[in-house]
């Protein structure tokens, strides 16, 4: 009986199995391309799979305004990561392996240093009500966004000229102040009235204000430079005019450095990096 049991278990075995063979195949054949899908740039989405600040603010802003940063983040960032086993930059030999090297890691971060720029200077913008020194943050950190976006654009459209890890020049080599300087002169100074505006909130003596309403008014960007002497505002009255062509509050001012900046940047992303 025994040996009558085992051979009908045997014979069950045997008639299983290639459907068991058939079932891993399937599975190993999905899970393969599964992999493959995920391989290919596109397969990877800032929104599930970027690290914590992307997919925050994938839905914030980078969605709506700047979703080149999303498509280049896809194209040249993915290829340069672990993913799927992590979200952290190959090695210099596997880099290698791909065509790849030092000069992408350094774009690649470049790339996500304006990101983070660009969050804090979102959650700035929505503090009510926005003061003069949260403003002064907001356009210094703005205006870092661009000298990154201005290098990272100077270096990906000439990446032989610059050394990857370099600041400043330093004998024959150039590096990030050159290659900053390099774009700028380019593109003839692009936003420069707002990097202006920051040199006088930094550099400069503070910006006479008025209230107007209970709400609070300073020289708008480019306007700053009528008002450096304080009297032009607290010795004479302001008129209605005046107010409306030359004043702003602390919020639409910095609202105003967002939209200049932000369009700039996705139009330089479009036109050079896609």
């Amino acid at each position: 009986m025994r040996i009558m049991r085992s051979v009908a278990y045997l014979n069950l075995i045997m008639f299983m199995l290639p459907f068991f063979i058939l079932g891993c195949e399937v599975d190993f054949k999905q899970n393969v391309m599964e992999d493959i899908g995920r391989g290919t740039d596109m397969a990877y989405s800032l929104e599930k799979d970027g690290d914590g600040y992307e997919q925050q603010y994938y839905h914030k802003f980078i969605k709506a305004e700047f979703p080149g940063y999303d498509a280049f983040w896809s194209k040249f960032v993915v290829p340069l990561t672990n993913r799927p086993a992590n979200i952290h930059a190959k090695t210099d030999s596997q880099l290698a392996a791909i065509g790849k090297g030092e000069h992408d890691i350094c774009i690649s971060q470049l790339h996500y240093t304006i990101l983070r720029h660009l969050a804090r200077v979102y959650e700035i913008r929505q503090v009510v009500p926005l003061g003069i020194d949260l403003l002064v943050e907001g356009i210094v950190r703005i205006t870092g966004a661009q000298d990154v976006a201005f290098e990272l654009l100077e270096r990906y459209t000439s990446p032989r000229a610059y050394h990857t890890w370099v600041d400043k020049a330093t004998g024959k080599q150039k590096g990030s102040r050159e290659a900053r300087n390099a774009w700028q002169t380019r593109e003839k100074n692009p936003l420069q009235e707002i990097r202006d505006y920051r040199n006088h909130l930094v550099h400069g003596r503070v910006s006479p204000a008025i209230v107007v309403g209970g709400v609070l008014h300073i020289p708008a960007i480019s306007q700053e430079r009528k008002y450096y002497d304080w009297r032009k505002v607290t010795a004479q009255r302001i008129t209605p005019s005046v107010v409306a062509s030359d004043f702003s509050t602390p919020k639409a001012i910095l609202d105003d450095a967002w939209r200049q900046t932000i369009q700039y940047f996705e139009q330089s992303w479009r036109k050079h990096l896609l």
